[in-house]
């Protein structure tokens, strides 16, 4: 799934990047990988069309070293972080990013 993949090399960036934490307080019991594949989920569905899958890259790290009680995601490029965000919201900010590159 292009969503859950970074650019091949040579490939052109994608134009919104999601990087969720996966580091040891933020995948405690396994959250941080559940909001992950649930951002991937949510992301795959409504942004089903090849250019918008291709323009979003969602990934993990293995540290963010932004440290919370909460799985944190970073939004690129604009650096934003969030601790524990809503999915919806997630996908709102996607929507708003790719609206404004377009």
């Amino acid at each position: 799934m292009a969503v859950q993949s970074l650019s091949s090399e040579g490939a052109e960036a994608p134009a919104i990047r999601l990087l969720v934490c996966g580091g040891p307080r933020c995948d405690a019991e396994g959250r941080g990988s559940a909001l992950l594949a649930a951002v991937r989920a949510a992301l795959a569905a409504a942004f089903p069309a090849s250019a918008d899958s291709a323009r979003i890259s969602c990934v993990t790290r293995d540290c963010l070293r932004l440290c919370t009680k909460d799985p944190v995601v970073r939004v690129e490029p604009s650096g934003d972080v969030f601790s524990n965000p809503a999915v919806a919201d997630l996908l709102h900010l996607v929507a708003d990013a790719l609206a404004r590159r377009e």
